[in-house]
């Protein structure tokens, strides 16, 4: 999750919400690596894994949508034997979208969950990798990779998911069930969609009523990657060769135990007793 922002003050011309910021810029522009290095070759993703995850991370998984300037999400790490990592793209190719929104990546987008239950409720994190995010209004605060998420809530006594949260920069918008846009009433999914945001880099949203009449992917329909929880990998080995990758600045939420647990505290509701740091005895380890 990135936001590149160095202005100390906004002009008129952009949304008022964003108010008066003074905000540090990433120095990822500046450092010798792939961003600004056309001589290290981009790539294709690696091929899709098609492994496990628990039926409530299953259940929950949301439903996505992408803006027709947005990437499809991809898997970040192919099959065995090679397991080979994904090497991401040019951030600075314009539009915003190419070589990263090919209709095949729809069914191919691999995506990441893992859980925490504690206190009769479990949040389950699903990660999402793209290959790029280019920024418009500010082009060298790009970046290769982006890593987005979306925490579910679920209130364990009678499998009801309270709230949704999505990525947005360095935080997360919060809603309780009756604000989420949900694809059927009763057993649906969130729907959120991937966009760029007012021309800055890209994040999550949830869908609006627009969203919800008509799906902007080639398939104009909802989409649901192959799902791979955190204990439903081939091996542990192979788990840590992509959450211990350097991805240049983005962050998987999931990666460890430290960074999973400030993005639970990030994304955690009001009014919900929650241990950050705990799995207990409902947590599903498979």
């Amino acid at each position: 999750m990135l936001f590149h922002l160095s202005l100390l003050v906004l002009s008129s011309s952009l949304p008022l919400s964003w108010g008066l910021m003074a905000v540090k810029p990433r120095d990822d522009h500046r450092l010798p690596d792939k961003v600004n290095h056309p001589e290290i070759p981009d790539g294709p993703p690696p091929g899709p894994l098609f492994l496990r995850a628990p039926e409530l991370d299953k259940r929950f998984q949301p439903a996505l949508d992408f803006d027709t300037d947005s990437c499809y999400n991809v898997p970040a790490i192919g099959p065995p034997p090679n397991n080979d990592i994904a090497l991401g793209l040019n951030p600075f190719t314009w539009p915003p979208q190419r070589d990263c929104r090919n209709e095949e990546m729809l069914a191919r987008g691999n995506v990441y969950s893992r859980q925490r239950c504690n206190n009769g409720y479990c949040v389950v994190f699903y990660a999402y990798y793209f290959q790029k995010d280019r920024n418009t209004l500010f082009k060298d605060f790009s970046h290769r990779h982006d890593w987005e998420h979306i925490a579910v809530w679920v209130r364990m006594s009678d499998w009801f998911a309270t709230h949704v949260a999505v990525s947005q920069h360095k935080g997360y918008e919060i809603k309780d069930n009756a604000a989420v846009p949900w694809t059927a009433a009763g057993d649906g999914k969130p729907a959120v969609v991937y966009h760029q945001d007012s021309g800055l880099t890209h994040c999550f949203r949830f869908a609006n009523g627009d969203d919800m009449a008509n799906q902007e992917n080639h398939w104009h329909r909802w989409i649901t990657g192959p799902l791979i929880g955190y204990y439903g990998w081939d091996s542990v080995e192979q788990r840590e060769r992509m959450f211990t990758h350097d991805w240049e600045g983005a962050v998987l939420a999931i990666k460890d135990d430290a960074t999973f647990a400030d993005n639970i505290r990030k994304a955690r509701p009001e009014g919900i007793t929650f241990d950050e740091n705990k799995d207990d005895d409902t947590t599903n380890f498979v």
